[in-house]
């Protein structure tokens, strides 16, 4: 029997395929790590683009709930709540910045640094504040420096990622953009690897009128037995009463006052040309001598005054104020008096040049605070006398009462003879609107604020102003013609007291309501 010779190849078959999967196994696991390994990298940097947004969502959030903070402003953007505040010639700016290097977030990884840039603009003859909330939210990257599955390298910063803007070593933005208009470029080192992104809102006043005609807090009674109560246009020039003839050109006009109340506190004397609503009231047509319509359920609030901060302003010259040039309803000229009981007389400035409207008078503009402070005091009782163009406003602490015969208003409706600086006529048509006064919320609640208009003083009965004191119990006696606009917390009007209402005056624009966002973008550089 022939047996098969010995082989010493046995096993090396199986060798082989041992080898070969070690080899395809190390591959493989190679393979394997570096995939996770990237998957990692990229899955952490997709949660810190996200993270980025969050944190300058974040930030914006924080400065736009300061800037609803509008009443008053010095509660907004406070140095003790982390603002610091940069004034310049024609801008305000805050800015904050919160957890650097890190402050909240998962690890306290995330960070916020936001500027609000204030802007000034006049909108219907009144200065408002705008808003930019500039935003930057940063996410840490925490691990190794990996650039992930985007190779590409930043020629300034030699080795961020330009797709997701990954900072490893260095601000790529201030690098290429500096300050983002292209002002203060420069190489700055960053502590940890990070993404940053950048978004912009545009936060814009929301406004009510401050004037739709005759409106009272708590009740009201009026006009005068034989006055009434209408409305008409200055823009179409002098008041002329229309309001039974359909067929007159300013018929309309004429019937677009409302007396709102906003309880149910409501007494009628004369005929009301226009509209009524009350909250709460039973009025009706039955037994009324009302135009318009009536609706008893429209609850309102009326926002308060605040007296203005007079740290700038220049202690009054006396009973005469000649206003210097360059004034605007933006920068008026500023005073403040403990009183004004003795009289006052304002002058404003006219026209330059060699042109026909030489020497004519141009619109000027001052405040006057009446009271330095504390609840009471702050009276105005005297005369006051304004010329034509002076647009005056008055803010007092204390009580109004003034006669029609002691106040003169030089202006005329429909802006007649009057121009701007630049020599346009004027369209500021309201005669009203040229003298308006506001009485101060006391910080007393014991003090009754009051305001009384009487035909004393000369044989003048026409009144020529606004009133806007919605904590003062307003009374007007005698004969007297009221043309503007009234907001009060009490009305009542006797005798021939009657009231007509400007509607230019509900162009003026009340202290912003609230604040909404206008636009929202994202800086993607």
């Amino acid at each position: 029997m022939q047996t098969k010779p010995y082989s010493n190849q046995d096993g090396s078959a199986l060798i082989c395929a041992l080898c070969t999967i070690l080899i395809v196994s190390l591959i493989g696991a190679n393979v394997l790590l570096n995939c996770t390994t990237r998957y990692n990298v990229s899955s952490k940097q997709l949660k810190g683009w996200k993270e980025a947004l969050y944190a300058a969502e974040g930030g914006a959030d924080i400065a736009f709930s300061e800037v609803r903070k509008f009443a008053p402003p010095s509660t907004a953007f406070l140095t003790s709540n982390g603002w610091t505040t940069t004034i310049g010639p024609s801008y305000t700016s805050y800015s904050r910045t919160d957890g650097l290097p890190y402050s909240f977030g998962q690890n306290n990884s995330l960070s916020a640094k936001v500027t609000v840039d204030q802007l000034t603009f006049t909108q219907s003859g009144q200065p408002q504040n705008y808003y930019r909330i500039r935003s930057q939210g940063t996410a840490t990257l925490l691990g190794l420096p990996r650039v992930g599955m985007d190779d590409r390298m930043n020629n300034l910063t030699k080795g961020d990622s330009l797709l997701r803007k990954i900072d490893f070593k260095y601000d790529h933005f201030q690098a290429a953009y500096g300050d983002g208009d292209g002002n203060g470029k420069a190489i700055v080192p960053v502590l940890n690897p990070r993404i940053t992104r950048r978004i912009e809102t545009i936060a814009v006043p929301q406004f009510s009128t401050l004037f739709n005609g005759l409106k009272t807090a708590s009740s009201f009674d009026g006009p005068g037995p034989a006055g009434l109560i209408d409305s008409y246009d200055s823009k179409n020039g002098t008041y002329t009463f229309v309001a039974n003839d359909p067929s007159a050109q300013y018929y309309t006009d004429s019937h677009s006052e409302t007396v709102s109340v906003g309880t149910a506190s409501f007494t009628e004397g004369g005929p009301i040309y226009g509209n009524v609503t009350t909250n709460g009231g039973n009025v009706t047509h039955s037994g009324t001598n009302i135009s318009g319509s009536i609706d008893n359920s429209v609850p309102f609030t009326i926002p308060p005054v605040v007296r203005p901060d007079t740290t700038s302003y220049t202690t009054g010259p006396g009973s005469t104020i000649t206003l210097p040039a360059g004034t605007t309803a933006a920068n008026p000229a500023t005073y403040y008096y403990s009183s004004l009981s003795s009289g006052i007389t304002i002058n404003g400035q006219t026209l330059g040049g060699n042109g026909p409207n030489k020497n004519a008078p141009i619109e000027t503009y001052v405040t006057i605070v009446v009271g330095v402070g504390g609840a009471t005091g702050g009276d105005v009782s005297g005369g006051i006398t304004i010329g034509a163009g002076v647009n005056v406003k008055i803010y007092f602490t204390g009580n109004l009462s003034l006669g029609t015969g002691n106040i003169q208003n030089n202006n005329v409706d429909g802006a007649t003879g009057i121009y701007n600086a630049d020599g346009s006529s004027s369209v500021d048509y309201s005669k009203s609107g040229h003298l308006q006064f506001y009485g101060v919320n006391p910080t007393d609640p014991s003090f009754q604020q009051t305001v009384s208009i009487s035909p004393a003083g000369g044989p003048n009965k026409d009144f020529y102003a606004t009133i806007y004191a919605p904590s003062a119990k307003m009374g007007i006696n005698g004969n007297v013609n009221v043309f503007g606009a009234v907001v009060a917390q009490q009305f009542s009007g006797n005798g021939n007291t009657s009231f007509h209402f400007d509607k230019e005056l509900a162009l003026l624009l009340g202290p912003p309501t609230d604040y909404q966002i206008a636009s929202y973008v994202e800086d993607v550089r």
